[in-house]
C-alpha cells in the first residue's frame, strides 16, 4: 500500500494532478475565513455553540447542513452555504430527465445536450442560492446577529441582503468551479471531494465532542451521550460505511 502511494509521486501527470487537487482544497479552506459583510460573527458563532449544546432543534439543522453542504453556517461565511445548490439542482435535472422528454430528447443529442442541460443547471443553481441566501440572511436580522448598523434604515437593510446574497451565492457558484477544475485537472470527483473536505474538516470537533460529553454512568445525564448511545453511534458509523462500500462496488 505505501509503495503504491509513493508510486504517485513517481509519475508526474498523477503526482500534478494530486497536487493540483490539494491546492484547490487549501483554497476551499481559506473561503472559510472569509465573513460575509454585516454578520456580527462572535455573536453567531456563540449562538451556534449554544444551539450545539443545548442540543436544540436549530442546532441539529445547523450541524446537519453545514456537514452535508461542504459549507459553515455556522460561520456565515462566503462558503456558507457550500456546494448543496449545485447538487440539488442536478438531481432535480436527473429527476426531470426520467420523466420530461423534452429532456429525455435533449439528453439523447449526446455532448452538446449535456452541455444545454448543464447550463441549465448553472442558472437554477443560481435561483437556489439566492433563495437559501435570503432564507438564512433574514432568520440571523430576526434573531439579532447582524451589526446594527445595517439595520437603521429600509436603504441599510437592503445593501446587507444584496451584498450577503451577493456573497453567498458567489461562493457556492465558486465551489462549482472548483469542482469542476477537479474534474478537469485534478484527480476527479470533484463535488465529492469537496463534500468529503467539508466533513472531514469537521471530525476533529465532532470527536471533541463525544470525548467531552462522555459519561460513562449507566444513567447519563441529559445532554450528555451514555454507553449505549457511544455504541449505538459507532455501530452506525460501521454500518454506514460497509453500506457505502457495498454499493460502491455492487454488480447488477
Amino acid at each position: 500500500m505505501l509503495s503504491a502511494f509513493a508510486n504517485i509521486f513517481r509519475i508526474a501527470e498523477l503526482r500534478n494532478r494530486v497536487l493540483f487537487t490539494l491546492g484547490v482544497l487549501a483554497v476551499y479552506r481559506i473561503g472559510f475565513w472569509i465573513p460575509v459583510v454585516g454578520v456580527d460573527q462572535s455573536a453567531l458563532v456563540e449562538n451556534a455553540k449554544t444551539a450545539a449544546t443545548n442540543a436544540t432543534g436549530f442546532g441539529r439543522l445547523l450541524q446537519f447542513a453545514s456537514i452535508f453542504s461542504g459549507g459553515s453556517l455556522g460561520q456565515s461565511t462566503i462558503f456558507g452555504l457550500g456546494i448543496m445548490p449545485y447538487i440539488t439542482a442536478s438531481i432535480i435535472f436527473q429527476l426531470l430527465q426520467a420523466v420530461y422528454p423534452p429532456l429525455q430528447e435533449l439528453k439523447k443529442e449526446g455532448q452538446s445536450g449535456q452541455q444545454k442541460i448543464m447550463e441549465w443547471t448553472r442558472y437554477v443553481t443560481v435561483g437556489l442560492c439566492i433563495v437559501q441566501g435570503y432564507i438564512w440572511l433574514n432568520y440571523l436580522r430576526g434573531t439579532n446577529l447582524v451589526q446594527p448598523m445595517f439595520l437603521q434604515s429600509a436603504p441599510q437593510i437592503a445593501i446587507f441582503f444584496v451584498v450577503g446574497i451577493t456573497a453567498l451565492t458567489a461562493g457556492s457558484l465558486f465551489l462549482m468551479w472548483l469542482g469542476e477544475q477537479i474534474d478537469k485537472y485534478g484527480i476527479g470527483n470533484g463535488v465529492s471531494i469537496i463534500l468529503t473536505a467539508g466533513i472531514l474538516s469537521r471530525m476533529p470537533n465532532a470527536i471533541g465532542w463525544v470525548v467531552e460529553n462522555f459519561d460513562p454512568r449507566q444513567t447519563a445525564e441529559p445532554g450528555k451521550i451514555g454507553i449505549a448511545g457511544l455504541a449505538i453511534l459507532v455501530l452506525s458509523f460501521v454500518g454506514i460505511t460497509a453500506g457505502a462500500v457495498i454499493m460502491t462496488v455492487a454488480t447488477r
